[in-house]
């Protein structure tokens, strides 16, 4: 599914097979650090030392934790050297369901008078005084079931001179759960025992992202519609149903990336897909999203139905790799 470098796949596992030890013998372990200094590229009117520190769940020096969840903690300084300071330090994020808190921790440092989690990135914002020379943001807190990556983050300084540079963020997708047609209709239907997976108005919002997803389904009753076809159909519809499925599942990635049911990634670093069974990936999920739509769409029935073979493989795991499988 997911392609990590060694080091982060050993500081991972590292962390997390560390069990957390209480008191004055707590070790702050990290799953990943880093620290950066990005200087103002027009004038070099300010320097900031930008610093983050990603925590497992049941890490004790976690201040956020939550279950199955990682939290970075970013802190700022405005070196003495510079001339101005800056306003604000935003952080791009995967899509809005990749991160479940966006905070702050006060402290000794300047705290955001405003904290924004958009669709794409997260915002803190100093308001119009910003950070000055010499003074240290409070800590700047993710809290996402995204693993961490190589991110790029931008820093406004005032006077409109703004930068951008290297920083850990929430990138690597979480472990794929792929769930068949069968489930999917089972819980449209509302059966018994799955309406606990995306419960009450959480299935409709999964719904609507499926069809958002989508280039085949204008809207949530075509997508129904396709998902609970039976009897003598055309290969079309079936393939058309499959295809439904798997939107759904993309759709439970993007909305509940935390959820332990029905969840599958885009992107790059997001599920990647083994389409010969040689264990290595082929495709991304993103681009065989985008094949098979085009098939069905092609009114061939040939590549309609290599769309539903692709579409039924996935939908059941096959091909689908995970951490084990790279």
């Amino acid at each position: 599914m997911m392609l990590r470098t060694s080091f982060q796949i050993g500081a991972i596992a590292l962390a997390l097979a560390l069990p957390a030890v209480a008191g004055a013998d707590c070790i702050p372990d990290t799953v990943a650090s880093e620290q950066t200094t990005v200087t103002d590229p027009t004038f070099g009117a300010y320097t900031v030392q930008t610093t983050v520190q990603v925590y497992a769940a049941d890490n004790c020096a976690n201040p956020l934790p939550v279950a199955g969840q990682f939290t970075y903690v970013y802190s700022l300084q405005v070196l003495s050297s510079s001339t101005i300071g800056i306003l604000n330090f935003q952080v791009p994020i995967p899509n809005s369901g990749s991160v479940s808190q966006a905070t702050s921790i006060d402290g000794a440092g300047v705290n955001p008078t405003n904290v924004t989690k958009g669709s794409t990135s997260v915002l803190w914002d100093f308001g119009p005084n910003g950070i000055n020379p010499g003074e240290l943001s409070d800590d700047l807190v993710i809290v996402s079931p995204y693993a961490p990556g190589g991110n790029i983050a931008s820093i406004g300084g005032q006077f409109g001179l703004d930068a951008n540079g290297p920083s850990l963020g929430p990138v690597v997708a979480p472990e794929p759960i792929t769930c068949t047609v069968g489930f999917w209709k089972n819980r449209e239907d509302g059966k018994t025992g799955l309406l606990k997976f995306f419960p009450g108005a959480d299935y409709d919002a999964v719904k609507t992202a499926a069809v958002a997803i989508s280039s085949v389904f204008g809207t949530v009753t075509e997508l129904t519609d396709a998902l609970t076809s039976t009897g003598s159909r055309t290969i079309e519809e079936r393939a058309k149903q499959q295809l439904a499925a798997l939107v759904l599942n993309i759709a439970g990635g993007v909305l509940y990336p935390a959820n332990t049911k029905c969840r599958t990634f885009l992107g790059a670093n997001g599920t990647q897909i083994d389409l010969d069974g040689n264990g290595t990936a082929d495709i991304t999920l993103e681009a065989a999203l985008t094949q098979i739509e085009s098939d069905i769409l092609s009114g061939d029935p040939a590549l309609q139905q290599a769309a539903h073979d692709l579409a039924d493989d996935i939908n059941n795991g096959v091909g689908v790799l995970r951490d084990d499988d790279l």
